[in-house]
């Protein structure tokens, strides 16, 4: 048993029954995606494009074995002076400027091929958008390896494209099927109830699971497919190999069609950030910390804690339950950790006052009453093996509140 002391103003801090615990990028920012771990990102705190996390794509397409235009009539140069990094943002400039026979317009398109590839998981990106008829935005995957074929047999996934001249509309689209033309698309548009995607910053999501796709404007879930094809392969192919991430602002092309006289140059994408998450292994961190119960135990519960002070990472029980005549008992304990583990072995001791005005070494009206090891099973679940001195040993299963109210387990 530590000797770590926990006063109410600590227990406060550490967001103990009542307060939530403070999340960062690192924690559990998905919705439908349990273990949910941050394994890649790009905050944009440089002072320029990091190149051992994107590369440029540069010029018509020709130079990527794509008809001129990128395959769209687009009618930009892409150059790599047109993605700058300042004061936490990317931002990607289209201009009307010519430098290169034909291309009325310059701007830029990178993406994270071989530096940033994955199978699954939640990629997300927080960005404000340009506006006027021709600008065309978008932040998509493409196939890392092309394993079932040419596009778009081996797949395209759109998180989110949005058109200038339609400023409250964003589309989230998938291609498949064979390769062109025999290729396929499916998708949903989302609209926002009020405002523009160009007046303020907004966060853009997929969740991409084997045989699912979900997507999301500022956790708002607006889309869901399950149901694609490839002539590569049997389902749930295309999307189930790893895909890398684009980031580009087009100008002109076959969906938004050329700008007008009323679409002002410069016009800016500006990208707070991007992130990807993926199903890890559980484990203990803050997500972890709630209150709890026990199927078939009425008027019981747990809180539990996990929690920072200056001597490193703790966890903290206390099991409100009653005595075998049936009085009312705490049940608490605490201890230090390493980070990263799943589960912790901890010395409970049985409380007769209220557990949360003082707990150290130094207080008399406790006695020791067994051990328990919480391990983290799943988010939102754990499992307690305890082996007390007068009840003996067992097992519980220990359920967060907030999944039996239907809520976000993280």
């Amino acid at each position: 048993m530590s000797n770590l002391k926990l006063t109410p103003t600590l227990l406060a801090a550490c967001g103990l029954i009542l307060l939530p615990v403070c999340s960062t990028p690192s924690q559990a920012q998905c919705v439908g995606i349990g273990n949910c771990a941050l394994v890649w990102s790009d905050e944009f705190d440089g002072t320029e494009v990091d190149t051992t996390k994107w590369s440029f794509q540069l010029g018509d397409g020709t130079d990527y074995f794509l008809p001129s235009g990128w395959g769209n009539n687009e009618q930009q140069w892409y150059t790599d002076q047109n993605a700058t990094v300042a004061d936490g943002f990317l931002t990607i400039t289209a201009r009307e400027e010519s430098v290169a026979q034909g291309f009325p317009y310059t701007s830029a398109r990178l993406r994270s091929l071989r530096k940033g590839d994955w199978t699954y998981g939640r990629m997300e990106m927080r960005a404000k958008m340009p506006l006027g008829k021709g600008l065309w935005q978008a932040f998509w995957m493409l196939p890392t390896d092309g394993v079932y074929g040419g596009w778009a047999a081996s797949g395209e996934i759109d998180i989110v494209e949005y058109l200038g001249n339609e400023p409250d509309t964003v589309l989230g689209t998938i291609h498949y099927g064979g390769e062109w033309p025999n290729n396929t698309f499916s998708g949903s548009e989302y609209e926002l109830p009020s405002g523009t995607f160009h007046e303020d910053f907004h966060v853009f999501a997929i969740e991409w699971e084997e045989g699912e796709i979900r997507w999301y404007v500022d956790d708002v879930h607006y889309g869901t497919k399950t149901s694609w094809n490839s002539t590569g392969g049997p389902f749930p192919a295309p999307f189930d190999k790893r895909f890398h991430l684009l980031l580009n602002l087009a100008v002109g092309g076959n969906l938004p069609g050329s700008p007008d006289a009323n679409t002002q140059f410069p016009q800016e994408y500006v990208i707070d950030y991007v992130r990807v998450y993926q199903e890890g292994e559980p484990k203990l961190d803050g997500s972890v910390s709630g209150t709890y119960v026990v199927e078939g135990l009425n008027d019981q519960g747990f809180f539990v804690t996990v929690g920072e002070n200056a001597s490193g990472t703790f966890v903290f029980i206390a099991w409100f339950t009653f005595d075998e005549i049936g009085n009312p008992r705490w049940l608490v304990g605490v201890d230090f950790y390493e980070a990263g583990a799943s589960s912790i072995t901890l010395t409970l001791q049985e409380v007769t006052g209220l557990p949360f005005l003082e707990f150290s070494d130094n207080i008399a009206n406790r006695s020791e009453f067994g051990t328990m090891t919480l391990t983290v099973l799943e988010c939102g679940l754990l499992k307690a093996d305890y082996d007390f001195n007068t009840t003996g040993a067992g097992t519980l299963e220990l359920i967060k509140l907030t999944n039996i109210e239907g809520r976000d387990c993280n």
